[in-house]
């Protein structure tokens, strides 16, 4: 195996100065499956404050120190350095309440949360892998360490993270694992629910996620994921269709619900206003049938910038027949919209027009735009917007 120079460095000066090191967790994983790591970490014997010292001509951000961690800035990139560790007790299913420095790597390895990130490389030991992690990456299996009921009531977050690699990988998830992270499924209630909305996420934009999404469904995982709602076989299929893009497949599991219990469910997961604002859009796209140019417009008057990824929910949900999100994107530069339109408020109070009475000619003139758009013209939209107000007008005035 190889790895990138600033990397060997890295090792190697740790080498020198007397200490163990190796490249450890997903980037080792990654490295064996032949995929590009994005980065990469490194476990070391050399205590936090010597692994600062050692690497004092270069930037060192004190990551968690007191867990062993620093982070050197090496041509460019971050490098986490670890030193060995034994994890003590976990009172908060989340973070060992103290850790105790070690000199084996194997002691460090057993702390790991899966086989497949529990292996150690350097180019004097060659592979590390004490627990299996090769064997199971060849099954395409993902294996606790250990007895999985420890290992997830320690970290209750590992359970998410189970499901995510699975879909990630596309691994199955060996039965006693799947019942160890069933039965501490309860500990995810302690966890920040930012943490189980970022793995969630990188969930379903996965390669993989049909499977664990249907064990997540089955096994009342969705209970401590989506505050008790639980995406139907038919929603959890649908995201396989959608494009690996958050909001988009978001919306698609979301698609039973209505707009606030939605809109509920994305705030506890604390999604960015951005997020929520992109899977209302689709959802409400979602849910309007796109058969001619005319409702391709309309859609993309509802949801704006999102209206391709709402036609193929359409589609994909049933609502519109096929073809919907290709007409959609043709439409993209028409007229859909009233900023889109070639007069303005201003225009229409010019005629006469205040107060809600503007917004109701507006309205109008853009429902007639979007049927027929070669009207965007601006003098023939004035004098629509004219005949408009005086009818509107010409009610009232029979109403007095």
């Amino acid at each position: 195996m190889t790895y990138p120079d600033y990397i060997d460095e890295i090792i190697c000066r740790l080498e020198q100065a007397g200490a163990s090191a190796y490249i450890v967790g997903g980037s080792l994983r990654d490295m064996l499956l032949g995929v590009p790591p994005h980065d990469y970490d490194v476990a070391t014997s050399a205590l936090p404050e010597e692994t600062v010292r050692l690497f004092s001509d270069m930037r060192v951000i004190e990551t968690g120190l007191r867990h062993g961690t620093v982070t050197v800035i090496s041509h460019g990139q971050p490098v986490e350095i670890t030193t060995f560790r034994i994890d003590g007790s976990y009172t908060d299913s989340r973070h060992p309440d103290s850790v105790r420095f070690t000199s084996k790597i194997t002691e460090d390895l057993s702390r790991r949360d899966f086989t497949v990130n529990a292996m150690a490389y350097n180019k004097r030991d060659g592979l590390t892998d004490p627990f299996g992690g090769r064997d199971d990456l060849k099954k395409r299996l993902l294996r606790a360490v250990g007895d999985p009921h420890l290992r997830f009531s320690e970290d209750a977050l590992r359970i998410m993270r189970a499901f995510r690699f699975s879909a990630q990988l596309g691994f199955e998830i060996e039965d006693g694992t799947l019942a160890g992270a069933v039965a501490g499924a309860s500990g995810l209630a302690d966890i920040a629910r930012e943490r189980i909305g970022s793995e969630f996420i990188r969930l379903i934009t996965s390669p993989s996620p049909l499977r664990p999404l249907e064990l997540m469904a089955e096994h009342g995982i969705f209970d401590y994921v989506l505050g008790g709602y639980v995406p139907s076989p038919r929603l959890i299929r649908a995201i396989t269709d959608m494009p690996p893009r958050d909001i988009a497949r978001i919306a698609a599991l979301l698609s039973d619900t209505d707009r606030d219990s939605a809109a509920r469910i994305l705030r506890e997961l604390r999604l960015s206003g951005k997020q929520i604002t992109g899977t209302l859009a689709i959802m409400t796209g979602a849910r309007m049938c796109v058969q001619t140019p005319a409702d391709a417009r309309r859609l993309i008057a509802h949801t704006g910038i999102y209206a391709a990824d709402a036609a193929r929910l359409s589609e994909v949900l049933g609502s519109s027949p096929s073809g919907a999100e290709t007409m959609t994107q043709r439409q993209q530069n028409t007229p859909c919209s009233l900023r889109d339109l070639r007069i303005n408020g201003k225009d229409i109070a010019g005629l006469g027009a205040s107060g809600k009475l503007i917004g109701e000619v507006l309205n109008t003139v853009m429902e007639r735009v979007i049927a027929e758009p070669r009207l965007n013209d601006r003098q023939t939209l004035l004098d629509m917007a004219k005949q408009i107000l005086d009818i509107q007008q010409s009610k009232g005035n029979k109403n007095k």
